[in-house]
């Protein structure tokens, strides 16, 4: 058997008996899955500690020595999963870890049990390996799904040696985009922040069947309407410009109007790259703005109740610079004059890391030897990781999984928190064998 078939048979047998493991959060219930993975590491020459965080609440940490002096490489991954939703609607139980068609199926083999066991063969055939080198720390986190708060962060307040490093590297990138006739791989270097907002619309309640003029419903379509007709902002910074460097050249009268913001040459850009892909604009307005999605309403409890209190609740996600309370500030003024009130649910600021990092040079360096089709682009990562914990506590963390272009599975991003979770035996294979290039390439640096 060559290295490919036994490092992707390795992590396949791996992530499926950690799939076999509900770790679905809420409420989490990650400590047996933490315990089994930490017993299999040990086993194979990498000791490893479970660190409970609250009751049946499990991280495992790892490290893997190395030269004296250097601060380790952290590669980390989470053990926690979203709900599966209505498991008869799934082609394949979502806890059987079932190896099948090719693939491994159940909830958490992307995001992230897959990323887990691709680290964990790694640091095992490292271990083996021997020699110096840069030393390498190894988390499998709970908790990441829902804040990290039982995960990532307490081990920064509470264990802050199992976070100390010179970098991180997680999930949150490796996302490929064909724009024309390029592929780009993304390097998350940062993440957006996020605003939770609730809107809080005022009437009368009353029956419905004599409606009087002041409704709490009308007056949330005029709030909607508001809301719609906001203007974007777009701007470049150095964590999310990467693509539009390759795209339109860093320094050309087109980049110099984009980075003022003028409005009509982001539109043009947007129009642009529109007629490539329809879903291109929306992409590029939230790497590039700060934006808000109305997501929720609460009403009335009955059909023949006109609701005296209507709820609207909205997710902004923030770029680096927008400071939430400045945000807030703009939504109150904008419903001046309306009976609504506006307070913040939950916020937590943007973070970034430097794109010039020699984590980000060496994953340049070693794409090409990997993949030639694709270019590489530090970005700014739309949803949120582990990383911005690290990043907040002055790390420099960042988020890349090595999906290789081909094969491309055209679902791919609707499996990630969707109906039959899977990942192909030779993606998972090819991802381990780049974590481990990548690695070994970082533990010389």
């Amino acid at each position: 058997m060559d290295d490919f078939c036994r490092l992707r048979d390795e992590a396949a047998a791996l992530l499926s008996a950690l799939i076999r493991f509900d770790t679905t959060n809420p409420p989490g219930n990650e400590l047996e899955c933490a315990r089994f993975l930490a017993g299999w590491l040990t086993e194979r020459g990498v000791p490893a500690e479970v660190v409970e965080s609250q009751v049946g609440r499990g991280n495992v940490a790892a490290l893997l020595p190395g030269d004296e002096g250097k601060k380790p490489l952290l590669i980390m991954g989470h053990l926690d999963v979203v709900p599966a939703g209505d498991f008869a609607k799934w082609k394949r139980d979502p806890f059987g870890g079932e190896i099948a068609e090719g693939c491994v199926w159940g909830r958490g083999a992307i995001d992230c049990k897959g990323v887990v066991a691709a680290q964990a063969v790694t640091l095992v055939e490292l271990a083996k390996k021997g020699g110096g080198g840069r030393p390498v720390r190894f988390l499998a986190t709970a908790d990441e799904e829902v804040g990290g708060g039982a995960g990532i962060g307490w081990i920064v307040k509470n264990r802050p040696e199992l976070a100390d490093c010179w970098a991180s590297l997680t999930e949150g990138g490796g996302e490929v985009y064909d724009i024309g006739d390029r592929r780009f791989a993304s390097f998350m270097i940062g993440e957006k922040g996020q605003l939770r907002l609730r809107f809080n619309i005022r009437g009368t309640q009353e029956h419905a069947a004599v409606p009087g003029d002041e409704q709490a419903m009308y007056v949330l379509g005029e709030v909607l309407r508001r809301l719609e007709k906001l203007p974007l902002e777009y701007r470049v910074l150095p964590a999310n410009r990467g693509l539009l460097d390759r795209l339109v050249g860093d320094d050309g009268p087109l980049m110099k109007r984009l980075e003022r913001g003028d409005a009509r040459a982001w539109q043009k850009l947007l129009g642009d790259v529109g007629k490539l892909s329809a879903r291109l604009p929306a992409l590029f307005k939230a790497i590039y703005a700060d934006t808000l999605a109305p997501t929720m309403v609460q009403g009335s409890q009955k059909l023949n109740i006109i609701p005296g209190e209507v709820v609207l609740h909205c997710d902004c996600r923030l770029l680096p610079g927008s400071e939430p309370e400045d945000r807030l500030a703009l939504f109150k003024k904008m419903v001046e004059g309306l009976p609504v009130d506006v307070a913040v649910e939950n916020a937590h600021p943007a973070s970034a890391s430097t794109p010039d990092h020699p984590v980000v040079e060496a994953a340049r360096e070693l794409l090409p030897s990997w993949d030639p089709k694709l270019e590489l682009i530090p970005t700014i990562c739309l949803g949120g990781t582990d990383s911005r914990q690290l990043r907040w506590a002055g790390y420099d963390a960042y988020g890349y999984v090595p999906f290789p272009s081909e094969p491309n599975p055209a679902d791919m991003p609707t499996r990630v928190h969707g109906l039959n979770e899977r990942l192909e035996l030779e993606l998972l294979g090819e991802i381990t064998r780049r974590v481990l290039g990548l690695v070994g390439e970082l533990r010389r640096r």
